[in-house]
C-alpha cells in the first residue's frame, strides 16, 4: 500500500507518498504567495492551501503511476499543517475573509488589552504558552474590536487542519497537536479552555471538534478524491502542525532523541511524558502525536540571520578566516526568542577588528545560532531532563560544518537524516499507523559526535557569549528611545 503526507506551510504545499516499507516513491511541491495589505498584516487565500494540496497530491499520484502503481493502493493521506493561522468562516466552513497567517502581528493592541485584563501567568496556565501578538486569540479580540460586521457573520474559526478536514471528508476535525499550539486551548487537559472562550465571546461551537493525531476522520467525497485524484475509498487520518509532525518523523521520543529543526525560524522540539510546567512560564508545551505524551515547542533565531548576513554582506570570492580571536554574534535580529523570550535583545556583534574578515562575521554567525541552540537546549533540560542526542532536520544539516559545530557546542552527537522533507514524513507514519512501525528514519543518518579539543573550546567561548548576551540584554531593556533627548 501507500500512504500520502502532505505538508502544508505558510509558503508552500508538499507531498511525500511513501510506500508500506517507508521508501519514498515520489514527491511534489506547490508554492503559495503571502501578502501584507498593511503594517504588520500577513494574509493569504484559504483557497491556496486546497489548490496546493490538490496540485501536489496529483503530482505523487502521477509519478506512483509512472513507477507501476495504482491509484488503489493508496490507502490514506494526513496533513501537516501551519499552526494557529486563523480562517473565518461560515455555517459550511466557506472563508468570510482572507486566512489571517501566524506571522501576523495586527493585534498588538489588543495583546496589551489581554495582558492587562488577566496578567501573563493566566495565558501560560490555561494554555501552555505565552500570549503574543502572533496569537489568534488576540486576532479574535481584534475582529471583534475592529470589524464587527464582519464578526457577526462568523460561525466558525477554522484553522488549516479542519479547513481542509471538511474539503477532504465533510468533518471539520482538528487534530490534537494543531489545537493545542493555539492560546484558545490546554493541553494539560486536552480540551479548549472554557475561561478562554469566555474571555473572547467564542462558542466553544464555532471551534472545530477535537481528535488524537492518527484517528482516522473519515473517507474521502467524490469531489475531494476526483480533485486529487484518488480512490474515493481512501482514508483521511487526523495529522498534527508542522513541528509536531517534523519531530515525529524524525523519531523524537520521550527521553530520547529531540529534533532541532533548521528552517528561517530554528525550533527545538523535545518529547516528554507528563504535561510538565515551566515555573518561569517560558516554554511552551502542546500536546505530541502520541495521546501519553506532550512537546516542548522552543522557537528561536535561526536561519534568518544567516540569510541576512549573507545578502547584506556579500562575501564575493574571497572567504579565507583571519587568525584573531573568534567574535560573538548575537542572533537577535527581531528580538530573543526561546528560552527567556527578551524582546528587547537586539543583534549584535562583538570584538570587531581590522584584521576581522567576512568569513569570520559568517562564522560568528553560525557559532551564534549554535549557541542559541544550546541555551534552548539547556532550558529544555529542566523541565525534561538530559537530552541525549539530536536530531537535525532541515537547511543547516546540508553540510558537513554546521552539524559539526552544533555536535561540539553541546558535546553531545547530532544526527543529520537523509530525509529533508521531515513533516511530510511525519504526516505519511500517522496515515499508514501501525505499518510505520518498522520504519527506519535512522537509515542511513550522519552522525556527527564532538571533538573532545573543540567541544572543550566551544564550552569557554559558549560562557563568554552568555556573558555577553546577559549584559546586553539588560542594557538594551533600560534603553528606552522615549527618554532620548
Amino acid at each position: 500500500m501507500i500512504y500520502l503526507g502532505a505538508d502544508i506551510g505558510t509558503t508552500s504545499a508538499k507531498c511525500l507518498a511513501v510506500d508500506g516499507s517507508g521508501e519514498i516513491l515520489a514527491f511534489a511541491q506547490h508554492p503559495y504567495p503571502l501578502s501584507h495589505p498593511r503594517q504588520g498584516w500577513v494574509e493569504q487565500d484559504a483557497e491556496d492551501y486546497w489548490r496546493g494540496l490538490a496540485d501536489v497530491v496529483t503530482a505523487c499520484v502521477r509519478v506512483c503511476r509512472e513507477r507501476g502503481r495504482e491509484v488503489n493502493e493508496i490507502a490514506a493521506l494526513a496533513l501537516s499543517t501551519q499552526g494557529d493561522t486563523l480562517i473565518l468562516a461560515d455555517d459550511s466552513g466557506r472563508p468570510l475573509a482572507p486566512a489571517i497567517s501566524w506571522m501576523d502581528s495586527r493585534a498588538e493592541q489588543q495583546m496589551r488589552e489581554l495582558l492587562a485584563e488577566t496578567g501573563p501567568s493566566f495565558w501560560y496556565r490555561e494554555t501552555g504558552c505565552r500570549l503574543t501578538a502572533l496569537s489568534s486569540a488576540c486576532r479574535i479580540r481584534w475582529l471583534s474590536e475592529t470589524a464587527p460586521e464582519l464578526r457577526a457573520r462568523v460561525r466558525r474559526f477554522c484553522y488549516v487542519a479542519d479547513f481542509l478536514a471538511q474539503r477532504l471528508c465533510g468533518s471539520p476535525v482538528a487534530d490534537l497537536p494543531s489545537a493545542s499550539w493555539t492560546a484558545l486551548f490546554s493541553p494539560f487537559e486536552r480540551r479548549w479552555s472554557q475561561a478562554v472562550l469566555k474571555l473572547l465571546g467564542a462558542p466553544v461551537e464555532s471551534l472545530p471538534a477535537v481528535v488524537d493525531s492518527g484517528t482516522p476522520i473519515g473517507r474521502l467525497t467524490p469531489a475531494a478524491a476526483e480533485a486529487l485524484n484518488l480512490d474515493p475509498g481512501a482514508m483521511f487520518v487526523a495529522g498534527a502542525f508542522d513541528q509536531a509532525a517534523a519531530a515525529y518523523g524524525a523519531g523524537a521520543t520521550a527521553g530520547g532523541t529531540s529534533v532541532l529543526s533548521c528552517g528561517t525560524a530554528w525550533v527545538l522540539y523535545a518529547v516528554v511524558g507528563r504535561p510538565v510546567v515551566d515555573e518561569r512560564e517560558q516554554i511552551p508545551i502542546c500536546c505530541h502525536v502520541r495521546p501519553s505524551e506532550w512537546g516542548l515547542v522552543q522557537p528561536f533565531t535561526g536561519g534568518a540571520a544567516y540569510d541576512w548576513v549573507r545578502t547584506t554582506f556579500p562575501c564575493g570570492d574571497a572567504r579565507e578566516s583571519s587568525e584573531t580571536q573568534p567574535l560573538i554574534f548575537i542572533p537577535h535580529l527581531y528580538g530573543g526568542l526561546s528560552p527567556d523570550w527578551r524582546g528587547e535583545s537586539k543583534g549584535s556583534v562583538l570584538g570587531l577588528t581590522m584584521a576581522h574578515t567576512w568569513r569570520d562575521v559568517e562564522t560568528a554567525v553560525m557559532r551564534g545560532l549554535s549557541c542559541e541552540a544550546r541555551r534552548n537546549v539547556e532550558a529544555a533540560e529542566r523541565l525534561c531532563g538530559q537530552i541525549t542526542s539530536l536530531q537535525l532536520v532541515g537547511g543547516a544539516g546540508k553540510s558537513d560544518v554546521w552539524p559539526q559545530m552544533i555536535a561540539d557546542m553541546l558535546d553531545r552527537p547530532v544526527l543529520v537524516s537523509q530525509q529533508t522533507e521531515s513533516a511530510c514524513y511525519g504526516a505519511a507514519k500517522l496515515a499508514a499507523g501501525k505499518v510505520a512501525a518498522g520504519w527506519d528514519q535512522e537509515q542511513g543518518a550522519r552522525v556527527f559526535t564532538p571533538n573532545a579539543a573543540q567541544a572543550e573550546a566551544e564550552n569557554a567561548f559558549y560562557a563568554r557569549y552568555v556573558r555577553f548576551y546577559e549584559t546586553l540584554a539588560d542594557l538594551y531593556a533600560r534603553d528606552d528611545p522615549a527618554d532620548a533627548g
